[in-house]
């Protein structure tokens, strides 16, 4: 049998008050740290997922923005390149109206120095012709009548502006 001896009560005392004391002055304070940096670590895990979470967010903001960015510049290039066509449309109209300007006063000079060279032709012919009929009558005529002889030789030559070759 076994046997009860005081020793073995003081024993399963101490062994109690140790074990209290214990708990109370070591395991209490370990346990306490322990949820502490328990509780430290589940706060550092949330924090890293909000700042995941916002990280996320900034990350989606930016892809839009880069988006958003590249379209700008897509239709700013559209734009350049359209206002780049009209402007060069204009200046191809614009050198297009001067050539033709250009080419019409060329034209009015050109049809005012043969109308200025036929004159000058008449003259001379009508000179040639007034000398010629002169030699041929022998004599020298009044200028009434070298005006109408003149006037008798274009009727019969014919009058320049009547050509309708040019």
């Amino acid at each position: 049998m076994i046997q009860i001896n005081m020793n073995l009560v003081f024993t399963i005392i101490n062994l109690l008050v140790l074990y209290l004391l214990m708990k109370k002055f070591l395991f209490g304070p370990v346990i306490h740290v322990m949820d502490q940096r328990q509780q430290m670590l589940e706060q550092q895990l949330e924090e890293a997922k909000k700042t995941e979470d916002r990280a996320n967010e900034l990350q989606k903001k930016y892809e839009t923005a880069l988006k958003s960015a590249k379209e700008d510049s897509c239709r700013i290039v559209e734009k350049a390149k359209l206002e780049a066509k009209a402007q060069a449309e204009q200046t191809a109209q614009e050198a297009r109206a001067e050539a033709d300007r250009m080419l019409a006063k060329a034209r009015d000079d050109i049809s005012a120095e043969r109308e200025m060279a036929m004159k000058e032709m008449q003259g001379e012919v009508g000179r040639l012709a007034m000398e010629a009929a002169s030699r041929i009558l022998d004599r020298q005529a009044g200028s009434d009548q070298d005006l109408a002889m003149y006037d008798q030789f274009i009727k019969k030559a014919g009058d320049p502006h009547d050509d309708s070759s040019c």
